[in-house]
């Protein structure tokens, strides 16, 4: 647990070091921290709801095209599975105060019990920024987790897992 919160802080530690870099606004990489609630549907043991919480970094390679990642913690602290997300994505709108964008992209589960075995999902997701200052705005976001496996062995394997999130952005 020590070490997801320590790669958690190191990412957004490193987006911010990186936004001092003297480039235009529009490109700053950017960091974010959130939380939300969701479920998870599991051959074999049905759905149930679930938390999740984490942080992660974001930069633009392109006009609107990026590339961020993120460390989390599904469930409780000390119960619950870790996720690890690489996602390419596409921002619209990056110069008003409202900045819808989806993303999508590979996620890697790591369980510490049952919570969410340890497997891998590929993911979709979308939300917005709303930006209530230069450096800092408010995120709103989905994200949907899909596995196609049902079974490895016999242990059930998550199929979907969903949550909404809110959190904060900043750059």
């Amino acid at each position: 647990m020590k070490r997801l919160i320590v790669a958690s802080a190191l990412i957004v530690v490193m987006a911010t070091m990186a936004s001092a870099q003297d480039r235009e606004d529009k490109y700053l990489p950017q960091g974010y921290i959130f939380a939300g609630e969701g479920s998870v549907h599991t051959s074999g043991s049905g759905t149930r709801g679930l938390t999740q919480a984490g942080a992660g970094g974001e930069v633009l390679l392109s006009e609107g095209f990026g590339i961020g990642g993120e460390l989390g913690v599904i469930g409780r602290p000390q119960h619950g599975s870790g996720i690890f997300s690489i996602d390419p994505g596409y921002r619209f709108r990056r110069h008003s105060k409202l900045v819808p964008f989806v993303e999508g992209g590979y996620s890697r589960t790591f369980a510490r019990n049952d919570t969410i075995p340890t497997t891998n999902f590929f993911n979709l997701g979308g939300g917005i920024n709303y930006w209530v200052s230069k450096r800092a705005a408010l995120r709103l976001e989905f994200r949907d987790h899909l596995h196609g496996n049902e079974y490895r062995g016999a242990y059930a394997m998550a199929n979907q897992y969903w949550d909404f999130r809110i959190g904060l952005t900043f750059r």
